[in-house]
């Protein structure tokens, strides 16, 4: 079993055996307390993974209106599953009405009668994601119950159902993190743990950022579910199945509150909005209360499960239910009970029509809620099938026609200016997964004036999903109103390091169809020197090189933004890196073993007892703290909130053996949140401009911004430290470098006072390497008050004793996205 994350995806991945085959009588089929020897959704009862599957085994085994198929392997290698209910007859023609949905979801160079059967032969297709959050218990338990009566009943709606439906359930999108979950709860119940929270992220690497990847792919199960969506079944439907916290409404349903994305075609909007809508009617009629709709989630960014369907023309619904504690119930009085996110008063208003008065709320209400909006949405597909077909026609023609009409046009991606082959690999690899056509000039050109080279990517907006590629592609501007809750600009190229050009006149390239990376990437050379014995680390690949053969013993040496073979006697190979691991899971940690993992970078798990018992340079050089905050550091989790040798952080003997290993000779890497603590345990003259008094009025929760290397002077010249910065560190850089900035950090030098204050030594040596622009530091997103950034501090390196340390504001692992600023550290982990 790997963990690896692959970055590069096979062309076409394998869609598994059919498992359903032989088939019983109907009246054999079990039904989910049957086969799990308990009542679904009973208090203090989880089922894990092997009963979740087994159960839609045998559905498969036992009912003709089952099939199952076997995906994949997850990310820890469990099995992937995708159950398929429909009639006896729509599952024996499944290849044509698969054939059905391409035609409908693109519709060029087809005759009006081929459009004709698509439309009355078709089926409407509705794919179910439950359980992706695996704190979010109730998901796959309500999927087991949603599933045997979509097979079984004879009961409307869920008889028509099976006749003009095919609905793909997959069982659980996250099983490696269900069985985490209720492994952890089993082994608590009972105990005054019984409801706390784990040592570990539930995802391998993401935790609860699983449902952040859906434009980059970096996870597997992202990856399988994705072949399904848009190269595979290319579904009308899309419902993805959450709980939220449990003070609020029962369950949230669309319509989402604004703002509005403007690359969703209204039609897809409408079609969020009647469905929820009609399910709010549907479950008020039979006694649901505490349903809200308009309000806490938004449709402005892409990269939710929910979210990237709705640019693919996918009607994309998302449910909230209020969770329970694991599976422990609570007992909730009126006074515990607080508004829906954006309303002022717990009452009923047209957001809220009916306020649940409280009292106990158990698992099994949570998957009551679950069905009978699951009982509406297949109401509302099957009384009008034709209309969600056409629908779905006629949204994939009115993208092609504005990718037509409208600029832009098309987006270029040239050799010539893109050094990083392996970031141009992984844009044009998610792409492709995404279902997005690629194509490759075949000879040099011209477009809106300026001359381009031949093997030039071009990537036209006429398109099925060029509304998807308008969303990665283009400059975010958040529009004026409330500030964003989250992420606000996202802009693929800008995250990857890659130059990319938008075409706004009429495109007349001739060009030849990329269906995989490699004919995409043909063109492109990444960054030669032209010396053999030098390896170049402006491309990806370059890294990748160099850490490979540091790893086998080979020596190298870093000259002026590159490697060079050095002579035996002076290598040193590859340093020894250990990655702090708080006791909780902590998405930051998850996402740097990502990246070292997919660069194939050695480390080792640093927890807080190690690093307490001292003496670090024994076995590490190099520390790297991923972003946790002093809090997390200092304290950790605090004693009674799990088993005693997991609660404490560092402080003291910990804090005090990080002094000593840095003052002794090693490296210390800190990022994000953690920059501000070795800050203070360094006594660094430095203060962070985005809290305190100096950040008033500022805000970035999460944007690209615009880094440059720290030779740019700050923009208040009297504050400028005096640096003794060395070029080797940010050798070869562009002339800026994008970052993605998400409630991080930006430094100024103390003022005489504030030393004073401080009792600090301004004479202590650092170098600024990377500083946010001092003008136009916003690429894409929202910030306010971005003048308290600006030319000030991004990355500092500050020698101490015989050692150093590297702090980042920003992180650059964020989510994976940031592959552009993965080179940065690589830069501190490795130049000495």
């Amino acid at each position: 079993m790997t963990r690896s994350p692959a970055l590069l995806l096979p062309a076409v991945l394998i869609h598994g055996a059919c498992l359903a085959l032989p088939r019983a009588p109907q009246d054999r089929v079990p039904r989910p307390a049957e086969h799990l020897g308990r009542p679904l959704g009973r208090d203090f009862e989880l089922a894990d993974w092997e009963e979740v599957s087994g159960y839609h085994r045998r559905l498969g085994e036992t009912s003709p209106n089952v099939l199952v198929e076997r995906l994949g392997s997850t990310q820890e290698g469990r099995d992937f599953l995708l159950t398929l209910i429909s009639s006896p007859a729509n599952l024996g023609r499944l290849e044509e009405i698969q054939g059905y949905n391409r035609i409908l979801s693109d519709p060029r160079g087809r005759t009006p009668e081929e459009l004709e059967e698509a439309l009355e032969r078709g089926r409407v297709t509705l794919f179910v994601s439950p359980g992706m959050h695996s704190t979010e218990t109730s998901p796959p338990q309500f999927a087991m119950e949603f599933a045997h009566r979509l097979a079984t009943s004879d009961e409307q709606p869920w008889r028509t159902a099976r006749e003009e439906l095919v609905v793909g359930i997959f069982p659980c999108t996250n099983p490696d993190g269900m069985d985490e979950v209720v492994k952890w709860y089993r082994e608590h119940v009972g105990t005054p743990y019984e409801a706390t929270g784990l040592d570990r992220l539930y995802q391998y690497y993401a935790g609860h950022d699983n449902n952040r990847d859906w434009f980059m792919l970096s996870l597997a199960e992202t990856r399988l579910v994705t072949e399904q969506l848009y190269r595979r079944w290319r579904p009308q439907v899309y419902w993805d199945v959450h709980e939220q916290g449990s003070s609020r409404e029962r369950f949230f349903v669309p319509p989402f509150r604004d703002p509005l994305s403007p690359n969703i075609d209204p039609a897809v909007i409408a079609g969020i909005d009647l469905l929820g809508t009609r399910a709010l009617m549907d479950m008020t009629r039979d006694g649901f209360s505490g349903i809200s709709t308009g309000v806490s989630y938004d449709m402005w960014w892409t990269g939710g499960n929910r979210n990237v369907p709705t640019r693919h023309n996918i009607i994309g619904l998302l449910t909230e239910a209020a969770g329970v504690r694991i599976a422990t119930p609570l007992f909730l009085t009126h006074g515990d009970l607080r508004a829906p996110r954006g309303l002022g008063q717990y009452a009923p208003s047209n957001r809220f029509p009916n306020p649940w008065p409280g009292g106990w709320w158990r698992i099994r209400d949570v998957i009551d809620y679950e069905l009978a909006f699951g009982r509406s949405i297949v109401g509302s597909l099957s009384r009008e099938p034709r209309m969600w077909r056409a629908n779905a026609l006629e949204l994939a023609q009115r993208a092609i026609a504005r990718g037509r009409d409208e600029g832009p046009r098309a987006w270029l991606v040239p050799p010539s200016t893109n050094p990083d082959r392996a970031a141009v690999a992984r844009l044009a690899e998610v792409l492709l997964a995404t279902g997005v056509e690629l194509r490759v000039a075949g000879a040099d050109f011209e477009v809106d004036g300026r001359p381009w080279p031949a093997g030039t990517i071009v990537i036209r907006r006429d398109q099925p999903y060029g509304n998807h590629v308008k969303d990665l592609f283009e400059v975010q501007r958040y529009p004026d109103g409330d500030s964003p809750y989250d992420v606000a600009g996202w802009t693929l190229p800008l995250l990857l390091g890659v130059h990319r050009v938008e075409v706004m006149g009429e495109i007349g390239v001739s060009s030849v169809p990329a269906d995989t990376v490699a004919v995409a990437i043909a063109a492109f050379e990444g960054d030669p020197t032209g010396d053999p014995q030098t390896i170049s680390v402006r491309d990806g690949d370059g890294w990748r090189a160099v850490i490979a053969a540091m790893a086998e013993g080979r020596s190298f040496e870093w000259r002026t933004g590159s490697f060079r073979f050095a002579p035996a006697d002076q290598g040193t190979g590859l340093p020894r890196i250990g990655l702090y691991s708080p006791w909780s899971g902590h998405m930051p940690e998850g996402w740097m073993r990502w990246v070292f993992d997919a660069w194939g970078l050695p480390y080792v798990t640093v927890r807080n007892e190690a690093l307490r018992a001292g003496n670090l340079s024994g076995w590490l050089d190099v520390l790297v703290l991923p972003g946790p905050s002093a809090r997390q550091l200092d304290t950790g989790r605090s004693p009674g909130s799990v088993e005693s040798e997991k609660t404490r952080g560092l402080d003291p003997e910990g804090a005090v053996a990080i002094e000593e290993f840095v003052r002794t000779g090693g490296v210390l890497v800190a990022v994000g949140s953690s920059g501000g603590w070795a800050v203070e345990l360094f006594g660094l003259p430095l203060v962070d401009v985005t809290r305190g008094e100096d950040g008033e009025g500022f805000s970035c929760p999460g944007s690209v911004l615009r880094t440059v290397p720290g030779s740019t002077p700050e923009s208040t010249p009297d504050s400028t430290p005096e640096s003794t910065e060395d070029p080797s560190w940010t050798a070869g850089l562009p002339p800026s470098v994008p970052v993605f900035f998400s409630r991080s950090s930006a430094w100024r030098e103390m003022t005489e006072e504030e030393l004073e204050d401080a009792r600090l030594d301004g004479e202590a040596a650092f170098e600024v390497l990377l500083r946010y622009a001092p003008e136009r530091v916003l690429l894409s997103g929202w910030i306010s008050s971005p003048q308290t950034i600006q030319g000030r501090a991004a990355w500092v390196r500050a020698p101490y004793g015989q050692g150093s340390l590297h702090l980042f504001g920003f992180r650059p692992q964020y989510r994976s996205w940031s592959q552009g600023a993965f080179h940065l550290l690589f830069r501190a982990l490795l130049v000495r």
